[in-house]
């Protein structure tokens, strides 16, 4: 990967600028005509280059330091699932919940049965009295 010349830094700059590209090159002190010249510089002549970090309040780092290139893009260590593995374990997920909603609802039938003998022997003992 090739590191971003400085030229490429300062279009940049003027792309990212609310002033119009006539404004910018008067702050700079260049013809308007030059500044497309400069876009393609691997390095900045260091008039312009002053000029360029005063113009837009940016230390020379800026143009100077480029971060190291990389060949791949870093990735998190947690280990991808799959479309297909993600299904296959949500599906015995919601077999497993379906399996508890059966068994609660066996449970729930079994208490309304006692609760409804319960009911009919307070009844009879009512009706003893």
């Amino acid at each position: 990967m090739t590191p971003i010349r400085q030229g490429e830094k300062l279009l940049l700059l003027v792309k990212r600028d609310t002033r119009s590209t006539e404004e910018i090159a008067k702050a700079m002190g260049v013809d308007k005509s030059y500044l497309p010249r400069l876009y393609q510089k691997e390095k900045l002549p260091p008039k312009p280059l002053r000029s360029a970090m005063v113009v837009f309040g940016v230390p020379e780092s800026y143009f100077t330091e480029n971060p190291e290139p990389r060949d791949m893009v870093s990735e998190p260590d947690a280990v991808y699932r799959t479309a297909t593995s993600e299904t296959a374990r949500l599906r015995a997920e919601i077999a497993g919940l379906r399996e508890e909603m059966a068994r609660l609802a066996k449970m729930l039938e079994q208490e309304k049965k006692v609760s409804a003998d319960l009911a009919e022997a307070l009844r009879n003992l009512s009706k003893r009295k």
